[in-house]
């Protein structure tokens, strides 16, 4: 029996697919690239925590979301005092009920009183709260949880996209923006003329709009893997570092603000390579900010607030850095430096520009507007210069000069961390609605951080040992040393309670699925009192474990054997090609070109197929085979089929 040699072909083709989904970044579960911890930029998340005007997501290590605050109950009204899971629940105004399995969240406001939510599923997306916030109200006109849908698409998202197709979803007052996993940028918005594709903001509008660039013929924008914003204006980064914006008020480096109604890039400061992108705004006056790989943050745009950092209030319409104005702690003077992380007032329309940073030691800055004590200034509506570990207090409950931030994020009116040693958050600014999260409904407006509030595991935030969950196959064990990021995997112990006075796990080398919990050791003279948890947990049956546990097959070894007839190349033809090679149908060959097999929208439209067929499913993204009863997607396996 002879072998088709042009499978070769089109196992070469599949393998450039996979490959390619993979360049475009997306990580599913719990993404541990994030806060203090981040560092790739084009794999970094950026939503394990959200905050808007009185109101915090967050998302935690085994997956699970939880919402508190102003108007975050079931019904889109009423208010939750604790973080609660957004799930179903016995309780009506914590019940979440949805199909599918969470995948994002993504929040806005408008001042107090006015937010609105979304969670997507891998059935599509879910949205509540007060309407016209987040999206416009001729989309979502109730204000309880429910699904929505967007021009005739029932699960809310644009056309050709899956809710698994999604990478990022970023949300602020009038705007729902994606990044899918093959780098395309998408908008659903009703303020701030930011569409991105030229197109009118008008009610008849109120639809995905594929982003596209300033360039000639306005391709589409392309590579992306962030995408931020505020109200009136997006920025994005793509995987090669190039930067774009576009909305009301933009800035490109270099000159005065515009409005623009496509993508126009963005220049980046010599020699930087972007690790992470933000934006803030006074009213409809617009600030961005770039944090390098060289952990060097630079800011543009508006200074009213004095979110810029540099000691005045001067619009910089070029790159600039923040300064150390006064020497706080020992801190010195000079420009700041050395920043891993930060977080700008991002999803509230409120006219409050500030912005929270983290160090390389885990120490907390923050400047800008201090609306409701919201960066935790000693004054309630004031603009601050850089400060040095804001908020901070001699309390046991509070944050002290000594200790270690590893996870912050700033709302239109507060702010909330985590630090080292507790596994409650931390929380300064207007408490109201319950958005301190503490199980009460009181107010006031805190300028000192409080972690009497609950406790929240926030995935890439651990207050033990920095520790990854982990996968395994069927039939095999985990070493629980594999977790351990870091730096001396020995100061690590291992227990099966959270509880540090539990017996010790001896084996770590060998343990199945399961919840773990890792505490460093008395040895390491680091922190006892908080562990940090992780689980085992078998691959699941779809993509995860077809990727990374199926078997191998050596390669034939058989020489000889008939040679082939019949051959196209683009190359010189050589006297013994193709009868060189053995045992084929039909050889291809080319160093330039690629074989594409017939495409089509996916392989219901095939109204005979015949056993062996052979077509590139659009929908299914997959070389599919016809086995005589159903077409398979091509992926490795050990399969003879």
């Amino acid at each position: 029996m002879k072998n088709i040699y042009v499978l070769t072909v089109f196992s070469l083709f599949i393998t450039g697919i996979l490959s390619g989904v993979k360049a475009q970044y997306c990580v599913s579960g719990c993404n541990s690239n994030t806060f203090v911890y981040s560092t790739d930029p084009n794999t970094l998340e950026y939503d394990n925590l959200i905050s808007t005007f009185h109101s915090s997501l967050a998302k935690e290590k085994d997956g699970t979301f939880k919402i508190w605050g102003e108007g975050t109950a079931s019904n889109g009204t009423g208010n939750l005092f604790s973080p609660t899971v957004i799930g179903p629940s016995a309780t009506a105004t914590q019940n979440f009920v949805y199909a599918g399995s969470p995948l994002k969240v993504a929040a806005g406001s408008n001042y107090s009183g006015i937010r609105q939510f979304a969670l997507l599923t891998t059935d599509g997306l879910y949205v509540w709260g007060t309407t016209g916030t987040l999206v416009d109200a001729t989309i979502k006109s109730t204000t309880a949880f429910g699904k929505i849908s967007v021009n005739g698409k029932t699960d809310g998202l644009p056309a050709g996209v899956a809710p698994t197709d999604v990478k990022m979803m970023f949300g602020s007052y009038g705007t729902l923006a994606i990044v899918t996993c093959t780098g395309a940028a998408w908008v659903l918005s009703f303020n701030g003329n930011k569409n991105g594709d030229g197109s009118a903001q008008v009610i008849a509008n109120n639809v995905w709009h594929r982003v596209r660039t300033a360039d000639a013929s306005n391709p589409d924008l392309a590579n992306i893997v962030v995408m931020r914003g505020t109200p009136n204006a997006l920025f994005a980064l793509t995987s090669t570092g190039k930067l774009y914006t576009w909305g009301t008020g933009t800035y490109v480096n270099g000159s005065a603000a515009a409005n623009r109604t496509f993508a126009t890039e963005v220049t980046v400061p010599a020699g930087v390579t972007p690790k992470m992108i933000g934006m803030t705004q006074n009213g409809t006056l617009q600030t961005y900010y770039l944090l390098g790989t060289n952990n060097k943050l630079y800011g543009m745009g508006d200074n009213s607030q004095k979110q810029l950092g540099d000691g005045g209030t001067t619009t910089r319409t070029t790159w600039i850095q923040p300064q150390k104005i006064t020497d706080q702690s020992g801190q010195g003077l000079g420009v700041l430096e050395n920043i891993v992380w930060f977080s700008a007032n991002e999803h509230d329309n409120s006219s409050a520009a500030a912005i929270n940073v983290l160090t390389t030691t885990n120490k907390l800055w923050a400047w800008g507007s201090n609306s409701g004590n919201m960066i935790g200034g000693a004054s309630n509506g004031a603009v601050y210069d850089p400060i040095y570990m804001p908020g901070q207090t001699t309390a046991a409950n509070g944050l002290n000069l000594t200790d270690e931030v590893v996870a912050v994020e700033t709302g239109g009116h507060t702010t909330v961390n985590v630090k080292k040693c507790s596994q409650y958050f931390g929380y300064v600014g207007h408490k109201t609605g319950g958005s301190m999260g503490d199980g009460t409904n009181g107010s006031g407006n805190p300028n000192t951080y409080s972690y009497s509030t609950a406790i929240l595991i926030v995935c890439g935030a651990d207050a033990g040992p920095r520790i990854q969950n982990l996968n395994i196959c069927q039939g095999t064990t985990a070493n629980l040393n594999n977790a351990v990021q870091e730096a001396n995997p020995s100061e690590v112990e291992w227990h099966a309670t959270n509880d540090v006075t539990s017996p010790v796990i001896t084996n770590v080398t060998a343990v199945g699925p399961g919840t773990y919990y890792g505490f460093f050791t008395v040895a390491s003279g680091k922190c006892r009192v908080v562990g940090s948890v992780i689980t085992v947990a078998y691959y699941d049956a779809a993509g995860a474990y077809a990727n990374n546990c199926t078997c191998t097959k050596d390669g034939s070894t058989i020489t000889g054997g008939a040679p082939t007839k019949f051959g196209i190349t683009t190359l010189n033809k050589l006297s013994i090609w193709p009868e060189a090679v053995p045992n084929g149908f039909v050889a291809l060959e080319s160093k330039d070109k690629g074989f594409v097999i017939t495409r089509v929208a996916n392989s219901g439209v095939i109204t005979e197929p015949k056993k062996g067929m052979l077509i590139y499913d659009i929908a299914d993204q997959c070389v599919k085979l016809y086995n005589g009863s159903f077409w398979r997607c091509l992926k490795k396996s050990c399969n003879d089929y």
